[in-house]
């Protein structure tokens, strides 16, 4: 059976955690980004060589090569002109995969898309693009390995001559022998995730090679992530099940998508579920509350319900600004965790935004503050870059605003309804039908209980949404 989604983030996200995880992606990777897939590339080059049209690509480039005058040269020259008539701009899922810490990320493109990401998102990396550069990549660093070819510089040009004929397929282990053996240490001893393959692909081939000579078991831990043909055609249907049984007796699941546009969803959840084991609460008291007394009055109960279920989620960096609800919930989980011997203040942690004046003091001594010289949104939104789920209790404008970015970054929100003002507006927008978590459904009935009059009812409810929204359910 192939793969569920949820079961696809969940294990390769862990996988990511560990270290033990590597990335393949082909050419539906960087069509995102205008770049042509195979048939654009070589259709008009064929059709002037009078080539017929053959599912077989790499063939189709051969006939192509031996047809034109220079010959293999010329194919080479007429596909950098292709592929750089425009300047190379990465696409979102090249961004999303750039931020995505998995150690090797490999790749049949020819294109310096994911190379120019990571370096705009600050990730350092490697670049292993043929037989003296792969001898380079330590097991330790971040890399890129292309191992089909390479395209970089200005005026653009071949780092490393492209891998597209018939001839250079069957004879890549010979020309490519420390490239091939890495790639089949990497699939025996990692976790790999192949995106932006079709069944049509030539690079397909690849996948079956590793699985069919390298005894891996059915089920085995590889997904490839592929598209469902037109369910109007039959003889597509069965030939599309044909080979996802192949590819699972291999040793490779598939996780199937309706659409290509699925794949930002996946990318999306993965970054989610490999970000820091931290919440992030917000909310406030009542507008007008203008007094510590009058906030702990007024959340004094349903932050209390909430802290005795979070109490026991000690694996959980808690964090906040210090506003009423952040430090009231932080403040008693603090208080019960003292009790059986379990604090540990690195794990509750108070962010303090720039402000003129003397620095903010906490009311008492608790968990870790951290001072950042930082807008309120800046802090804000670089805390909910790396937080997996955002509570919410009560709150007002600036609530609503902080949920916003919150539901901005894909991070799960789950209000504590019951509390009112932004928590339950959140709630009440989503009565119907509740954002999903976790990278799974949310449970409407959970839902509803986040709105039970009885503190501890709703914190309970809101305690097992948060465990699904940090990929603990």
């Amino acid at each position: 059976m192939p793969i569920a989604r949820f079961e696809l983030v969940e294990e390769y996200g862990e996988a990511v955690l560990s270290g033990n995880a590597a990335l393949f992606i082909g050419a539906g990777i960087s069509q995102g980004a205008g770049l042509p897939g195979w048939d654009g590339l070589l259709d008009p080059i064929r059709t002037s060589c009078n080539v017929p049209k053959h599912h077989d690509y790499p063939l189709v480039a051969e006939y192509i090569a031996n047809e034109l005058a220079g010959g293999v040269t010329a194919l080479h020259d007429y596909i950098l002109q292709e592929l750089t008539t425009a300047p190379f701009r990465p696409a979102l899922n090249h961004r999303l995969i750039a931020r995505l810490r998995v150690p090797q990320v490999w790749t049949t493109n020819y294109d310096p898309l994911l190379e120019l990401a990571m370096t705009a998102a600050g990730e350092g990396h490697a670049v292993a693009v043929d037989e003296q550069t792969i001898r380079l990549i330590a097991s330790n660093q971040r890399a890129v390995i292309k191992m089909h070819g390479s395209i970089s510089g200005d005026p653009a040009g071949w780092d490393a001559l492209p891998v597209i004929t018939r001839t250079d397929y069957e004879r890549y282990e010979i020309d490519h022998p420390r490239m091939w053996t890495v790639l089949r240490a990497t699939y025996l001893s990692r976790t790999m995730l192949f995106l932006g393959f079709s069944f049509v692909d030539p690079n397909v081939e690849i996948l079956l090679r590793l699985a069919r000579t390298l005894d891996t078991a059915p089920g085995d831990r590889h997904v490839a992530v592929l598209k469902t043909p037109d369910p109007h055609k039959a003889d597509e249907l069965r030939l599309h099940q044909l080979r996802i049984d192949d590819f699972q007796n291999s040793g490779i699941r598939v996780c199937e998508i309706a659409d290509y546009g699925e794949i930002t969803e996946i990318l999306t959840q993965l970054l989610r579920r490999t970000r820091p084991a931290r919440l992030f609460v917000s909310g406030s008291a009542a507008a007008g509350t203008t007094t510590a007394d009058e906030d702990e009055q007024i959340l004094g109960a349903w932050c209390l319900a909430i802290a005795r279920e979070l109490d026991r989620e000690t694996d959980w960096e808690i964090a906040s600004l210090q506003g009423p609800s952040g430090w009231l919930v932080t403040r008693d989980v603090a208080a019960l965790r003292r009790i059986e011997g379990r604090y540990d203040p690195a794990k509750l942690t108070f962010h303090f935004r720039k402000k003129s004046g003397p620095p903010v003091q906490l009311p008492d001594r608790v968990g870790t503050a951290i001072y950042a010289d930082r807008t309120r949104e800046e802090l804000v939104v670089d805390l909910l870059d790396e937080s997996r789920a955002m509570l919410v209790v009560r709150g007002g404008s600036k609530t609503t605003e902080e949920i916003e970015w919150a539901v901005a970054r894909d991070v799960g929100v789950v209000p504590l309804a019951c509390s009112g003002g932004a928590a339950y507006d959140y709630w009440e927008a989503n009565q119907t039908a509740p954002p999903g978590l976790g990278a799974r459904p949310t449970d409407t009935g959970l839902w509803a209980r986040l709105n039970d009059p009885d503190p501890a009812n709703a914190a309970e409810a809101a305690h097992q949404l948060l465990a699904q929204a940090m990929y603990q359910r």
